[in-house]
Formats: structure tokens, C-alpha cells, sequence
């Protein structure tokens, strides 16, 4: 800044900056922009979505996991803990419904259906126990993983080797061995952070839970 509170260099700046430059004014301490206004959707981008939202079928959630299974075969990763081979008729059925159950946190009832021997409490609690295991659920998700690095555009976005990490921070209202203090975050109450990894081609590669701490690194 010079001391008479112009830009450094004078005529060069304004040259080099052109019509690019944002409207403000220079103090003596520092640039003072305004506001950008925001910036209207083009027409284009407008029927991008349209389009891509007609192309979409509405299907349910365990359609759709039956539809990935026929592309990546990621529901045979879980195996009995045995791992003997099973003649369990119905097996993909189960499977489906306990993961919804589960990843939507709704519990068995909603999934129960004693009219269906795939669905009933005693079937369904049965898989639960000897097939749905954090061995069998890294497998599944390496099979989704894989399919994901096949596709071409996920090609063209990275390989695959770069990945990013984010958490969000969730007040538990009960008591549990996961959660922690951290007063910038939760007040006077403990929390939890889920901590999530993506991989450059937009895969989930890894996720866990991280008790409340005041310092993230911890």
C-alpha cells in the first residue's frame, strides 16, 4: 500500500485487472469489496436437472439394493460365519431387509413379515447373528468400491488413490462408551463425531465413529 493509500503500482494494477476486477474501494488498512449478488441457474443447467430427475425411476430401497447386487454381486460377501456354504432359501431377502433396517436405524418390526419365511423375527434375527458381521460388511463394501473404480466416468475423475475425510458432530442424548465432551461443540452435553473418507472417484471408502474431544486430532 502506498502512503497515500493507493493500490501498489498504481496504473499497472488497474491494467492488469481489467474488467475482472471486483467493484470496491482501497483504505488505508485493506481492500474493501461489495457484496456479490448471487448469481441466477442458466437455462441449461436448469434442464440438466429436469432431465436427469425424469431419467430416475422411483423405485423402493430394496429394490434398488437388488438392482446393485445384479451389477457388483455385493451381497455375497456375507458369508455364514461358518463359512460353510448355505442352501438357505430366501438369503438375499433377509440380507436386504436387515440392511435397511439397520442403516435407516428403524429397527426389525417395520421389515417383519410373518406371511413371508424370508421376513419372519426368527429367520431375520437368525441372519443377523451369523451372517451380518464387520468382516463380511468391509467385503461387501470393497465389492461396491471396485464396481464404482469400473466405471467410466468415475475413471476420469481420479484413480482412486486420493481421498478426503470430513465428520459431523452429533449430540447423543443418552448414555453411551462413544460419546465425549467437547464444550465448543456440545455445550454442556457429549457428543459424537462421524468421520467419513471419500475416495477421488466418489466412493466411500471407510467410515467410524469418534468420541466428542475439545481437539479433533484427538
Amino acid at each position: 500500500m502506498a502512503a497515500d493509500g493507493r493500490p501498489p503500482g498504481g496504473g499497472r494494477y488497474r491494467r492488469a485487472g481489467g474488467d475482472r476486477r471486483p467493484r470496491g474501494r482501497w483504505t488505508r488498512a485493506r481492500l474493501s469489496a461489495d457484496k456479490l449478488g448471487a448469481v441466477g441457474e442458466p437455462e441449461s443447467l436448469t434442464w440438466l436437472e429436469a432431465t436427469t430427475q425424469a431419467t430416475l425411476p422411483r423405485i423402493d430401497l430394496p429394490d434398488l439394493l437388488f438392482e446393485v447386487h445384479s451389477w457388483t454381486g455385493f451381497l455375497d460377501a456375507f458369508g455364514h460365519v461358518s463359512e460353510r456354504r448355505t442352501r438357505m432359501e430366501g438369503l438375499l431377502v433377509s440380507l436386504v431387509a436387515l440392511l435397511v433396517a439397520e442403516s435407516c436405524n428403524i429397527g426389525l418390526a417395520p421389515v417383519i413379515d410373518p406371511e413371508n419365511k424370508a421376513l419372519t423375527r426368527a429367520r431375520l434375527s437368525h441372519v443377523d447373528r451369523n451372517y451380518l458381521r464387520a468382516d463380511t460388511i468391509t467385503g461387501a463394501n470393497a465389492a461396491l468400491i471396485t464396481a464404482q473404480s469400473r466405471i467410466e466416468p468415475a475413471q476420469m475423475w481420479g484413480g482412486g488413490l486420493l481421498a478426503s475425510a470430513d465428520g459431523l458432530r452429533f449430540v447423543v442424548p443418552v448414555k453411551s462408551i462413544n460419546t465425549g465432551p467437547s464444550p465448543k461443540y456440545y455445550g454442556y452435553k457429549r457428543g459424537v463425531t462421524w468421520l467419513n473418507a471419500v475416495n477421488d472417484q466418489v466412493a466411500g471408502i471407510g467410515a467410524m465413529v469418534v468420541g466428542g474431544t475439545p481437539r479433533d486430532s484427538l
